[in-house]
């Protein structure tokens, strides 16, 4: 994923609105690109931080983003993962099946 790419994506990042594989693909462009990051602090600053201040919150925009990026690459690593033991459980069935069923 590029920068403009990325830059068009931060909003629905935002909003909870990508598919795993794009969230994934725009968490690490942002984390990689300094740029992209400033953009995106930026944008949740707007949008998290007028509802704060409306309800006299703390914010934490910093710590809040990164723990959201963060989250955004654990749902990945986890769902590759389940993946990857699906596929061990099908391959060992199959290997059963061709073995007569033992």
């Amino acid at each position: 994923m590029d920068c403009k790419e990325t830059r068009r994506c931060i909003h629905l990042f935002l909003k909870n609105e990508l598919d795993e594989d794009t969230e994934f693909q725009f968490v690490e462009h942002a984390h990689s690109c300094t740029e992209c990051m400033e953009e995106l602090t930026i944008e949740y600053l707007l949008l998290e931080g007028i509802n704060r201040l409306e309800n006299a919150d703390d914010i934490d925009v910093q710590s809040e983003l990164e723990d959201r990026l963060n989250r955004a690459i654990n749902r990945k690593r986890v769902y590759k993962q389940l993946k990857a033991g699906l596929f061990l459980v099908a391959s060992m069935m199959f290997c059963i099946f061709l073995l007569g069923g033992v």
